[in-house]
Formats: C-alpha cells, sequence, structure tokens
C-alpha cells in the first residue's frame, strides 16, 4: 500500500467514527423495534400476494418459484428480528395499488414496481442498522445487518426486473437515502402504506397470520452466522 493510499484510509476511517460518534441517530432498540415491523408487513404482504398468485394461473412457474423464494427468505427475517425486537404493529394498510387492484387482481409489473420501491426502503433500513449496531460497538449484529441488507438487495432486482427495468441492476452502490427509521416509515405511509392505521391510498387491512404457512420450497443461509 502507497504513503498517500495508506494516508487516504486513514483520513477516511477518522471522519467514519467522527460521524458515527457525532450523527444523530436512532438507539439499538428504536431501529429493531422498526426493522421487526417492516418484517411482519413484507411477510403479511407476501401471504397475500401469494394467495393471489394461486388465483391467477397464467402466473409462469418461474415467477411463482421465485416469490416463493422471496416468502422463505423474509419468513426467515422475520424469525430472527422477531426473536430479538417486537414489533410496534402486526396490522397493515397495503395499498391495492401494490398488486394492481382490489381483490384477486394482479397485474405482475405493477408487483414488481412496488416490490423494488419498498426494498429501496428495506435495504436503507439495514444498512442503518450497520451503523447503528457498529456505533453501539455490536460488530457481529452490524454484519447481521449487513447480511440482511444483501439479501433484500436481490430481492430489490427481482423487483426491478419484474417490472421489466433496463437495466434492472442499475445501481454501483446502494442507496442510503433516510439516515432515520422515522423517515423510512414516512416514506412508506407517503406511498399509501400504514401501520397500524389506516393508509392514504385506496386499499385494506391485512393481518399477520399468527401462524405463518411454512415455505413452499427450501432456500440455504436461513440464519446469520
Amino acid at each position: 500500500m502507497s504513503h498517500n493510499e495508506s494516508g487516504l484510509i486513514g483520513h477516511v476511517a477518522a471522519a467514519a467514527v467522527e460521524s458515527i460518534d457525532d450523527a444523530p441517530r436512532d438507539t439499538v432498540d428504536e431501529w429493531g423495534a422498526f426493522a421487526s415491523t417492516t418484517e411482519a408487513l413484507t411477510l403479511t404482504l407476501l401471504t397475500e400476494l401469494l394467495r393471489r398468485t394461486r388465483e391467477h394461473p397464467e402466473v409462469p412457474d418461474s415467477v411463482s418459484a421465485i416469490f416463493d423464494g422471496v416468502y422463505a427468505a423474509e419468513l426467515d427475517h422475520w424469525q430472527f428480528t422477531s426473536k430479538h425486537w417486537d414489533p410496534g404493529t402486526t396490522r397493515f394498510w397495503i395499498p391495492d395499488g401494490f398488486f394492481g387492484g382490489a381483490g384477486d387482481a394482479l397485474d405482475l409489473t405493477a408487483v414488481g414496481q412496488g416490490v423494488a420501491a419498498g426494498e429501496h426502503l428495506f435495504v436503507n433500513t439495514y444498512l442503518l442498522g450497520v451503523t447503528t449496531f457498529a456505533a453501539a460497538g455490536h460488530p457481529t449484529y452490524a454484519r447481521y445487518a449487513a447480511e440482511l441488507a444483501a439479501n433484500e438487495s436481490e430481492h430489490r432486482l427481482l423487483g426491478q426486473t419484474l417490472a421489466g427495468a433496463s437495466p434492472p441492476n442499475d445501481l454501483g452502490f446502494a442507496e442510503f437515502e433516510f439516515d432515520r427509521v422515522s423517515q423510512i416509515a414516512a416514506a412508506a405511509q407517503s406511498a399509501g402504506f400504514g401501520f397500524g392505521e389506516e393508509g392514504t391510498a385506496a386499499g385494506r387491512f391485512y393481518d399477520l397470520p399468527q401462524s405463518p404457512m411454512a415455505p413452499r420450497i427450501q432456500i440455504g443461509s436461513n440464519q446469520p452466522r
């Protein structure tokens, strides 16, 4: 490593430590409760998505398999986060537009757009977790949050692909738009979602199943290591 490279790394590291120490941030418990709530929302949403998919035999088997894989991963996320933090609510207002309409309606382009937008927020949530745990001196949990962010990034790519984005892999680095979980919650609410209360878009309430259904396919790496 050259002297210039070493100096640059030292400067960046010092700036990062100063930023972590000085910047307003969520507590671990604030972040954890929000992460658990978002995983409850995601699992609730996917339960309804899988139900609607079964009502539409025209959905390609390859797409159904992707949905099943996403559900399996999000169930893992819910089981992990809820083991450590209670969610703020397990009742959610989900806009009809996410699915492409009310009732049994299903529009895969709309779903892809909704998934990509939602995963943008959830990737940001787990990136916040990395910073939160690092600042609190919990490097192992910071890595856990990074593992979760990586998986949510996969799901964003799947949503982008389903929505027809070209190219779907359109980022060099994951976007870090929000630096507090309250801002992420506000972004979801501005899109019509409600956390325990009616949202601003046409839709209805959905409740997280007390006993979530078992995944229809098996995936690997089911817990952080």
